[in-house]
């Protein structure tokens, strides 16, 4: 028996930046009369890349169930990086920044999301639900890009009051779907919110890896073998079909060559 009730995150699974952040900033300083070098820009963005992953992987981290502090989040690591470029962060300067960054413009979905969201309603009896780290706005951005047809529910920890990994986001979305865990699969590109929290509340769970380099992991960890990995949501229609329980370790490999549409 298939999954009746697949969880997807947004940001880097569905949702991915038309620009990256550091070509959005650099056009914000360009009219601001700010030439930055491609070394300068990439050597501070790398930095504020690091404050921001310590501090996404912080236990202790509630910044992400709440919209203000999601938003004063985004201040401190845009602030950080234009002190490293020896710029002063007016607010002024910072409120362009975040419009540019994180309109609904701003966002295009991948290759694979409309097609894999096709296939899994055409199944039929699958609950499609969105849970994300992510402020209010998320709802409108996914409306913008055309998701509504596809998704029965969203639920974005800044609006909600929780975050990742907590299990209590994850039984959120299996009361909105009125399923019980064993029912549910979680898809995601962070092993350690959406994989780890999704097991925490006894959920299944696939981490997205859609290529090397590319993925919540910090680049000086290990790349986790206990979890069945995938590099396109082309294959999560299948595994929604197959159902669980999904294996961990061992048995990974072997749901895989299961799960895997035939020929």
């Amino acid at each position: 028996m298939g999954y009746r009730l697949l969880c997807l995150d947004a940001g880097f699974t569905l949702l991915s930046p038309r620009r990256t952040l550091a070509d959005a900033l650099s056009d914000v300083l360009v009219q601001d009369g700010h030439a930055v070098s491609e070394a300068e820009m990439r050597a501070a963005w790398e930095d504020a890349d690091r404050w921001f992953w310590d501090e996404y992987q912080r236990p202790d981290n509630d910044t992400w169930s709440a919209d203000s502090r999601i938003e004063e989040y985004w201040r401190t690591y845009h602030r950080a990086l234009l002190q490293r470029l020896g710029l002063e962060a007016h607010r002024e300067m910072l409120d362009r920044v975040l419009v540019s960054q994180f309109a609904a413009g701003s966002w295009e979905l991948y290759s694979d999301v409309e097609p894999m969201l096709r296939e899994v309603q055409a199944i039929g009896g699958v609950t499609i639900g969105i849970v994300s780290d992510w402020g209010s706005n998320l709802r409108g951005i996914l409306a913008a890009l055309g998701l509504d047809p596809y998704l029965d529910f969203v639920l974005a920890s800044g609006a909600v009051g929780v975050a990742k990994p907590n299990p209590a986001f994850y039984r959120m979305a299996l009361r909105e779907a009125g399923l019980d865990a064993s029912e549910a699969v979680m898809v995601g590109d962070s092993y350690r919110a959406d994989v780890r929290g999704a097991w925490s509340a006894t959920m299944d769970a696939v981490w997205l890896h859609r290529r090397e380099g590319m993925n919540i992991t910090p680049a000086d960890e290990p790349i986790p073998d206990d979890v069945l990995r995938i590099s396109s949501l082309s294959e999560v229609p299948a595994i929604v079909r197959a159902g669980g329980p999904l294996p961990r370790g061992a048995g990974v490999a072997a749901h895989a060559a299961h799960a895997a549409p035939s020929a």
